[in-house]
């Protein structure tokens, strides 16, 4: 966390608030978030706007004319727009005031997420090694990712280089509607499956983005309501099995996901 559906909203929500407002100031609260030098950072903004952004998986790109700023959020990561006579948010990374009345935080509770400066998306998008977007991707493309692929589906999601913007939370989800366990070869499934992986995918990301990302307000019948223990199935009433891939827990139902012999 964030995932994509919630960094679609960190875009979203920087473009209403944000964009073309001259940057008359830059205060770090914490050089650890990041990844330049902060007269790095100061030099490609001050005195610049937000002049559009970008999203790609979990990273938002702010173009600066003629950098970008990369925002990655980790798991705490967060923006808020503010008055400037108010108080700056908690957990405020590094504030970026406009000539207006009011500055843009960047919030991290804890120091997963980053800040970087980039001269291009698609360098970036390179030297990150990252996949397909997930949420705008098409078939014919996804497909030929699934081919490549000979890992577990659980973790064939979680490498940013299959596809970008997907992970832990999501993916559950996304495996649960396509009744596939989530150590299912990914190679091994027919184009109808992935077709019907395709499509929930999609449909996930779809739905989360309207969400806004909050998991909160999530109906009974999906799992991510029920990912934790003792929790049971929404749809056959079995109990839901925990797992751990590369040191996090996933949860999937043994009964709506067999696994194949």
């Amino acid at each position: 966390m964030p995932e994509l559906p919630e960094v679609e909203t960190f875009k979203r929500y920087l473009d209403k608030t944000s964009l073309k407002q001259l940057i008359k100031k830059i205060i770090v609260t914490d050089h650890r978030i990041l990844k330049i030098d902060e007269s790095f950072l100061k030099e490609s903004l001050l005195g610049k706007k937000f002049e559009s952004s970008i999203r790609h998986g979990k990273y938002l790109l702010v173009f600066l004319n003629p950098r970008y700023l990369v925002m990655h959020f980790g798991m705490t990561g967060d923006l808020e727009y503010y008055n400037k006579k108010d108080d700056p948010p908690k957990y405020s990374k590094v504030i970026f005031q406009f000539n207006t009345d009011f500055n843009l935080a960047y919030i991290s509770t804890r120091m997963f997420g980053k800040l970087d400066i980039v001269d291009s998306i698609e360098e970036f998008i390179k030297n990150k090694k990252l996949g397909l977007d997930a949420y705008k991707m098409g078939f014919e493309d996804f497909k030929g990712a699934v081919e490549k692929r000979t890992a577990i589906i659980k973790n064939a999601f979680l490498n940013q280089s299959f596809i970008a913007g997907v992970g832990n939370i999501y993916s559950d989800e996304i495996l649960f509607r396509s009744k596939i366990h989530p150590k299912t070869k990914i190679n091994s499934l027919h184009e109808g499956k992935i077709k019907e992986l395709f499509t929930n995918i999609k449909d996930v990301l779809k739905f989360g983005i309207e969400k806004q990302g909050d998991l909160s307000t999530y109906p009974n019948q999906f799992l991510i309501p029920h990912r934790k223990l003792e929790e049971r199935c929404p749809a056959c009433n079995t109990e839901i099995t925990r797992f751990e891939i590369g040191g996090r827990h996933g949860f999937f139902c043994p009964k709506c996901q067999k696994e194949e012999n």
